[in-house]
């Protein structure tokens, strides 16, 4: 073989290494026979990641197109980091190996910060909880859907203080199909309408007051709905009281029954503020159905399947949602609600859908959620409020999983959020293991996370509960 011909393969990377680098020198968005150039970074896969979000403004990082910017960052290239490029291979070729365990999750007990003093309200009711009735609401997006989180968060709670059946349930559901604690169905002839938006949602066209739910349903004739506990708890496995919950209903009768016996009925009130008509079962009913009598007969917020005094959890999702959809709730609504249900415990569990908004200035939204939760605080002035911060999501930044940037920054924000309103917070983020820890949860065995990244399996809300829960009680304790 000729000696140019050896040599061919090593000319063309070369020149290929030498295109490479006059491409990234090129701005970014330059226009090139009708093609825009993005940036480039040939050093992405072995940066590390405290240099991916370092000076991190909320943007994503734009190419620098001066030799000074250049050269700090192959400064940056040392032998210490090819040192971590090195050790990071060979970790990566040991858990390859036959008998190697899957990463571990290492989480932790992280305590409420924040104004923990106003956390009184819900642990003086935890007090005398023998001989009354303590409700959470636990409001989130779709981390906490199909009572994800909140089935194990009630679990633990009425494990040690009482109370027995799954709480507050809206008359029409996204969720039905994967919630494991209640089997629910209803007729197809119900007008939704919430306090979502867009392809989930449908918004507010008649101006409902809206409850605490963020659901209500309407009867196009002759509807119904029907509830069944699945027996996955123990302590929802049966209920003896169903309380209904509606307003501007016209003076008439809707029918009822229990365990698939014969229809009863009972009379609903008219009046424009929020009703409460509460059913009772000798004991042990394991279904309930409701049915309306013609179109329009009420406006139906949905039911609570209870039994006994203890502690009631409510489970209030709203898919896609920021948080920013309490603005739509109806005060007069939520103050009737609060008369009716005495709230000791409000639970804010949002931030995921702020991440992936794409939205990068927090100002507004911060602005927003304190305006909120001061709202929130003058219509419940004896309930505990708790923020929970947003928990790990990842982002694919060259071929590795890392946080999102935008993650830490709104961690930020919500303890701004939280300082500046007065309430308890807490921070998913650390107690998931912080940093990265998304990828060890959907690796681990059996996944805690699903391989987007972002949502949580059952068992990762098992999890993410007991943390919750131990943080919680701590203070009581």
């Amino acid at each position: 073989m000729k000696s140019n011909e050896r040599n061919a393969p090593v000319l063309i990377f070369a020149l290929a290494i030498i295109f490479l680098l006059v491409m990234s020198y090129i701005p970014n968005d330059t226009s090139i026979l009708g093609y825009k150039t993005k940036p480039v970074d040939l050093f992405m896969d072995i940066k590390p990641d405290s240099l991916l979000v370092q000076n991190y403004n909320g943007q994503q990082d734009k190419p620098k197109n001066n030799i000074k910017a250049d050269k700090s960052f192959l400064s940056s290239v040392s032998l210490s980091l090819l040192k971590q490029v090195s050790e990071k291979i060979s970790d990566e070729k040991s858990k390859k190996e036959p008998g190697v365990d899957k990463p571990g999750v290492s989480t932790k007990d992280i305590p409420l910060t924040g104004n923990t003093s106003q956390m009184k309200y819900f642990y003086e009711a935890l007090n005398n909880v023998k001989s009354s009735t303590v409700r959470i609401a636990h409001f989130g997006d779709s981390e906490i859907e199909g009572d994800l989180i909140t089935a194990d968060l009630r679990n633990n709670f009425q494990l040690k203080f009482g109370g027995e059946g799954v709480g507050f349930l809206s008359i029409t559901s996204q969720d039905i199909n994967f919630r494991t604690t209640t089997k629910q169905s209803f007729s197809d002839n119900w007008k939704t309408t919430n306090v979502l938006s867009g392809r989930i949602g449908t918004g507010n066209p008649d101006n409902l007051p809206i409850g605490i739910n963020g659901f209500m349903a309407t009867p196009e004739g002759t509807s119904w709905v029907r509830y069944e506990t699945t027996g996955r708890y123990s302590n929802i496995n049966s209920f003896n009281t169903v309380s209904i919950f509606y307003t501007n209903a016209k003076s008439s009768n809707i029918k009822y029954s229990f365990n698939n016996g014969s229809d009863q009925t009972a009379r609903l009130l008219p009046g424009n503020d929020v009703k409460k008509l509460t059913l009772n079962y000798s004991s042990g009913a394991k279904s309930f159905k409701l049915t309306t009598a013609f179109a329009k007969q009420a406006d139906f917020y949905g039911v609570s399947l209870e039994d006994g005094d203890g502690v009631y959890v409510d489970n209030f999702p709203w898919r896609g949602n920021t948080g920013l959809a309490f603005r739509d709730l109806n005060e007069n609504a939520l103050k009737d609600f609060e008369h009716l249900c005495n709230y000791k415990l409000i639970i804010i569990n949002f931030g995921g859908n702020q991440v992936s908004s794409g939205d990068t200035d927090y100002e507004w939204f911060e602005k927003q959620m304190i305006k909120i939760i001061n709202n929130l605080k003058s219509v419940f002035p004896n309930t505990s409020f708790v923020l929970v911060g947003v928990g790990d999501k990842s982002k694919k930044i060259g071929t590795r999983l890392v946080t999102d940037p935008l993650v830490l920054k709104l961690i930020e924000t919500q303890k701004r959020i939280a300082e500046s309103t007065g309430i308890a917070f807490w921070n998913l983020f650390e107690a998931m293991g912080g940093k990265n820890s998304m990828v060890d949860w959907a690796d681990a065995n059996p996944p805690l996370a699903i391989k987007d990244y972002t949502h949580i399996t059952l068992q990762g809300a098992k999890v993410i509960a007991d943390l919750l829960y131990k943080a919680l009680i701590a203070g009581y304790k």
